[in-house]
């Protein structure tokens, strides 16, 4: 398998598109470093009529490459108070709760379900796309009561690695060529059920999950082209 190849077969499976539902009773925004996805919360909350979200997110990782995708790399603020702006700006009229403090997902989870409505029963995730699949199962272990579906609009595939090119699919973008690797990476080491990952057989964090062969056989490769110079870098026309 060469490198091209699996990336877009780790890419195919962790952002998989998924379907709207036609109705929600509320809508979560995670922290991240794409301001994209905080204009997409916005817009999907009026689309839903939704008359509160949550954004949870305090100063973590990502904090950093959302304050830089924002010209405001001095900014002291929270990455919640940062996406709550970006919220407000779609038009969006309802509440905003905000947990500041937040700094992982499984707080994500835990400050989220603490603001939320005690009716909420189907919830919207919104994150960054790398990140969607294991904050959806993080979501489910820490919140039972909900059903939780995250928001992935489009797969992104690649049709260049060197310099690294997405496909003109690709709706959001606005990741560091490192930070990308790093996520991508890192997500494919924590949904493998191994001692060292989040699943039953490591930290406990998430329930099993079934990864397909074709991912699996992947991953050897797209980590030794991740880990190996030259570092990889982009190029984005979307």
């Amino acid at each position: 398998m060469d490198e091209l190849t699996a990336f877009n077969q780790c890419l195919a499976w962790l952002t998989h598109t998924t379907a709207l539902p036609e109705h929600l009773d509320g809508l979560v925004l995670c922290g991240n470093s794409l301001p994209a996805t905080a204009t997409a919360a916005g817009q999907l909350a009026q689309d839903y009529q939704l008359p509160l979200l949550i954004i949870a997110g305090g100063i973590g990782h990502a904090t950093k490459y959302l304050r830089q995708n924002l010209n405001l790399p001095k900014s002291q603020v929270s990455e919640a108070e940062l996406m709550a702006t970006l919220v407000r700006k779609t038009g969006y009229q309802g509440s905003i709760r905000l947990d500041k403090t937040s700094t992982n997902t499984g707080s994500n989870a835990t400050h989220a379900r603490a603001l939320a409505p005690t009716d909420w029963r189907h919830v919207l995730l919104v994150q960054d796309p790398l990140l969607a699949r294991r904050t959806t199962l993080t979501f489910s272990a820490n919140w039972p009561n909900a059903n939780f579906i995250r928001y992935a609009p489009a797969t992104l595939q690649l049709n260049r690695l060197q310099p690294m090119h997405f496909t003109p699919n690709t709706i959001v973008a606005g990741w560091q060529p490192a930070y990308f690797t790093e996520l991508l990476l890192g997500e494919f080491q924590r949904l493998v059920d191994t001692p060292t990952g989040y699943g039953p057989r490591g930290q406990g964090f998430i329930a099993h999950v079934d990864i397909p062969e074709e991912v699996l056989a992947a991953g050897p490769v797209f980590t030794v082209a991740i880990t190996t110079p030259p570092a990889l870098t982009f190029i984005f026309k979307i």
